[in-house]
C-alpha cells in the first residue's frame, strides 16, 4: 500500500535567505536539502547515522558517517528538523515540512510521527477508496519544539471515502472543484471567479498563446545534471503546438486569462508529474471558473 519516496522532491526556494541556513556550518548546508529530497511524504526519513550517509550522500566523500550525528545536532539546535527515537530506531522529522510542501497526496511514514506531531493523508486505499486525515493541511497542526515536545496526537480515525466518481463532481461547489481535483488553488486565493479583465487591458489571443508556449518551453525544459542553473528549452511537438493554440483560442473565446497564470499553471501540473496540455488546461479553466466542455 505505501508508496516509495514521491519523486520530483523540491526543496523550496526560500531557504536562500532563511536565517537558520546561514549559522549553519558548510557541511550542514549541504546536507540539509539532500535530506529533504529523500523524505518521504510526511516529511520523515531515517535517523540512523550511517542510514542517512549511505542513502542521502553515499558520493560526497567530505561529509563522512563520523559527521552525520553532529551535523543533524546543528540542524536540530537551529529548529530546522527534529531527531528522536522510534520503538525500532530513530528518526528525522522536517520541521517546516506543512508549511512548504503543497501535495496532491500524501501516503502514510513507515516511522511514526513525533509526540505532538499531526500528520496529514490523503492516499488511495484501493480503486473506489480514497483514506483521509486532518486534509486539507493548511497549516501545520501542531509545532514541535525541539527543547520540549509537548502535546498529544490526534486521535481522530482515518476516514475511507469512495472516490468521486464524475457524475458526482459536477454537483459539487464549483468554488471546490480545484482543491478536490488536487490541482492547488487559484492564484488569487479567492475561490471565486476572477473579475473579468477590461477589453483594454485583455490579454489577445496571440498574447496568451506566447505565454502558453514559453510557459512550456520554461517550465518544461529539462535541467542538466551538471549545470544545475540552466534549463534547456522543450520544444513543443506539432500535437502540442496544436493544443496550445486551441487553448489559447478557448480562453480569449471565454473572456481572456491573466498573462501570469500561464507559469503557474505549467508548475502546478509538474508538481503533480502530469506533464500533458490537457492537464494544464483543466487547471487554467478551475482558476477561471469556466466550464469545460468535453469534446463529443
Amino acid at each position: 500500500m505505501r508508496r516509495a519516496v514521491a519523486r520530483g522532491r523540491v526543496f523550496p526556494q526560500r531557504y536562500s535567505t532563511d536565517r537558520r541556513i546561514g549559522r549553519l556550518s558548510l557541511k550542514a548546508v549541504a546536507l540539509y536539502p539532500l535530506m529533504w529530497v529523500n523524505t518521504d511524504d510526511q516529511g520523515r526519513l531515517c535517523g540512523d547515522p550511517e542510514e542517512i550517509k549511505y542513502a542521502v550522500c553515499p558520493n560526497i566523500d567530505h561529509i563522512t558517517k563520523t559527521d552525520i550525528p553532529s551535523l543533524l545536532q546543528e540542524l536540530v539546535d537551529n529548529d530546522l528538523i527534529l531527531h528522536y527515537a522510534t520503538s525500532k530506531t530513530s528518526a528525522v522529522q522536517m520541521l517546516d515540512w506543512w508549511e512548504e510542501c503543497k501535495l496532491q497526496w500524501a501516503w502514510p511514514s513507515e516511522y511514526p510521527p513525533p509526540e505532538g506531531w499531526q500528520d496529514h493523508l490523503r492516499y488511495k486505499k484501493s480503486a473506489t477508496e480514497m483514506a483521509t486525515e486532518n486534509w486539507p493541511p493548511s497549516q501545520v497542526s501542531a509545532q514541535v519544539s525541539n527543547d520540549s515536545v509537548s502535546g498529544e496526537r490526534s486521535g481522530e480515525d482515518t476516514k475511507i471515502s469512495p472516490l468521486t466518481t464524475p457524475s458526482e463532481t459536477e454537483k459539487e461547489n464549483e468554488s471546490e472543484r480545484g482543491r478536490r481535483r488536487g490541482r492547488g488553488n487559484s492564484p488569487d486565493n479567492s475561490g471565486e471567479k476572477p473579475p473579468s479583465p477590461s477589453p483594454r487591458d485583455s490579454p489577445s489571443e496571440i498574447e496568451i498563446l506566447q505565454a502558453l508556449t514559453s510557459s512550456f518551453k520554461r517550465r518544461w525544459g529539462r535541467v542538466p545534471a551538471h549545470a544545475p542553473e540552466t534549463v534547456i528549452l522543450r520544444e513543443p511537438g506539432a500535437k502540442e503546438s496544436a493544443q496550445l493554440r486551441d487553448l489559447a483560442k478557448e480562453l480569449s473565446t471565454a473572456g481572456s486569462c491573466p498573462l501570469d497564470y500561464t507559469d503557474q499553471a505549467f508548475d502546478e501540473a509538474v508538481n503533480a508529474h502530469k506533464k500533458h496540455i490537457s492537464y494544464v488546461r483543466a487547471i487554467l479553466l478551475d482558476w477561471l471558473g469556466i466550464e469545460r466542455v468535453h469534446p463529443p
